[in-house]
């Protein structure tokens, strides 16, 4: 499970640094922010390292929040943001209950919603030709 996590991860980094170009100062220091707090939390996954989940879940939480993450949910984008929130709803669950299982579950969910939202961003910037 490991490797895949790793592979989830490595490839939200290569789809920021993709888009990061056609972000706003804003946008791109909050992904940046959201980045770090889902690697923290890959970290956590990985060593069994419930405070730290727990934390870092709560600050990513913190993150969906914020009021620059609250303007770019858009109509279209708020499917996205539900499945993002019920992953982090799900991980703090698991690291109440020191659940490997399903904390790696929904970290895969979790990094599934970024990818399909920043996939969904990017083609719409590639049909808007931007």
């Amino acid at each position: 499970m490991s490797t895949h996590l790793r592979c989830l991860t490595i490839a939200i980094v290569v789809l920021c640094a993709c888009n990061a170009s056609a972000q706003t100062a804003r946008t791109g220091r909050l992904m940046r922010e959201k980045l770090q707090h889902s690697q923290r939390i890959l970290t956590a996954v990985t060593t069994s390292d419930w405070g730290l989940l727990q934390r870092e879940t709560q600050a990513l939480t913190t993150v969906t929040k914020n009021p620059t993450w609250t303007e770019l949910m858009t109509a279209e984008l708020r499917p996205y943001a539900d499945e993002f929130r019920k992953a982090l709803d799900e991980l703090s669950k698991a690291a109440e209950r020191h659940d490997y299982d399903t904390s790696g579950r929904s970290y895969l969910s979790l990094t599934s919603a970024c990818l399909a939202c920043h996939k969904h961003v990017m083609n719409s910037r590639i049909a808007g030709g931007r």
